[in-house]
């Protein structure tokens, strides 16, 4: 299993993969987010692009409208981006329709451009979406959300780190620059989760987190394996990978 790292949704085009599945990271917070809400019981997640499709979406289809734009929820929806709302009492059995600043933007790119499988990966499932991965038998491209187009160190160090544990398991490597280069990061800086925390406190989406007052949700983000759950796009949804469309 070969593992590249794509660092922008802006750049997907340049290394688009026929036939490798797609990992779409955003770790502050849309993809951890997401994976909490399917392993708290959610249904399905719609992803859409645009806000006026949450809002629009939400109330023709009945569903939990969840939207964020810039760190903060947005006024017409129930929930923002902060894994820690979605309890189980709240969202176990509902469908949420679903849109962030930079998360569900890589899912449509990835999506226009002809991916055929896509999952959404955090550090909280890493484990279980690597091992998916291996035993799917094609490479894997791990798109990292980013902000606003820029590199967000917190998405690409995933790849470093599923890169790494797949290396230490014998069943795939770091197979561009890019991953090799967080493999080696995550390797020195990240293999305890106060060495991540410590780590990730000089990048810029922490500060914006701290600045609006969400700096709570950074250990949770960056915990490895607090749930087996895989999320797989099945058409225009997000579900968990045993479920039906």
């Amino acid at each position: 299993m070969n593992i590249y790292l794509c660092p922008s949704p802006e750049l997907y085009p340049l290394y688009h993969r026929p036939g490798a599945i797609v990992i779409i990271v955003d770790i502050f917070r849309a993809s951890t987010t997401m994976i909490t809400a399917l392993a708290h019981g959610a249904r399905s997640i719609l992803p859409v692009a645009t806000t006026e499709e949450a809002e629009e979406q939400g109330k023709a289809l009945g569903c939990l409208i969840a939207a964020e734009r810039n760190v903060m929820k947005c006024p017409f929806a129930q929930l923002g981006n902060d894994p820690a709302e979605y309890t189980e009492a709240l969202v176990s059995g509902q469908d949420i329709v679903f849109t962030t600043t930079n998360g569900t933007r890589a899912l449509n790119i990835a999506t226009e451009h002809g991916a055929e499988e896509i999952l959404v990966g955090a550090f909280t499932n890493l484990s279980a979406t690597l091992r998916y991965c291996h035993t799917q038998g094609k490479d894997v491209l791990i798109l990292a959300a980013g902000w606003k187009g820029q590199l967000a160190l917190e998405d690409t160090l995933y790849a470093g780190a599923f890169a790494f544990l797949a290396e230490q398991a014998t069943i795939g490597k770091a197979s561009n620059d890019g991953t090799l280069i967080l493999r080696d990061l995550w390797q020195a800086k990240a293999q305890s989760l106060e060495d991540r925390i410590t780590y990730i406190q000089h990048s810029e989406h922490y500060a914006r987190l701290v600045q609006a007052g969400f700096s709570s949700a950074v250990p949770l983000c960056m915990t490895l394996n607090t749930t087996s759950i895989i999320a797989r796009m099945r058409g225009a949804r997000l579900l968990p990978i045993d479920s039906q469309p």
